[in-house]
């Protein structure tokens, strides 16, 4: 059976609740990553020497008509292997990009909801589904895209 962490997330980590605090529009809740090992992100090789913890506070899909804001306690590590140049590490997600404050779930709807529309009329949409962010942000993910090269239209003159 799963437990309430997993089924309202549904992440492939293992997560264990802390503490949870439901307000009118908000649920926050504080999370930690419980494992007991992880691959360095330079050369692959698994390291069980835990260094320190760090904190991210990491938005997601809103549940019940709340904002949601995940704060996860991820542990850094160290790369034990020699001939790796990075010495400590943090622990990845894999539904959350480094240094993104947005699981990638959330960034997908927000990046096809802006692509359907534009980033001001996706905000104002974003603001009615209790996602808060700014045109400026959904202007960001666009841009962050790796889109194919468009060819030119037959039926446009090239100017």
């Amino acid at each position: 059976m799963m437990d309430r962490t997993q089924l309202l997330f549904q992440f492939n980590s293992p997560i264990d609740m802390i503490h949870e605090h439901v307000s009118d529009n908000e649920l926050f809740c504080v999370m930690n990553i419980s494992s007991s090992s992880a691959r360095c992100p330079s050369c692959d090789v698994l390291s069980s020497r835990a260094h320190s913890h760090y904190t991210r506070k990491i938005d997601d899909l809103p549940i019940s008509g709340r904002h949601v804001t995940l704060q996860i306690r991820l542990r850094k590590w160290f790369c034990d292997e020699p001939s790796c140049s990075r010495k400590i590490f943090t622990e990845r997600l894999s539904w959350a990009h480094s240094y993104r404050r947005k699981t990638t779930r959330l960034e997908k709807i927000l990046t096809e909801l802006t692509l359907s529309t534009n980033c001001l009329a996706a905000e104002r949409s974003c603001k009615a589904l209790h996602i808060r962010v700014s045109h400026d942000t959904l202007l960001r993910l666009v841009k962050s895209m790796d889109l194919p090269e468009r060819k030119p239209s037959p039926f446009c003159r090239n100017r």
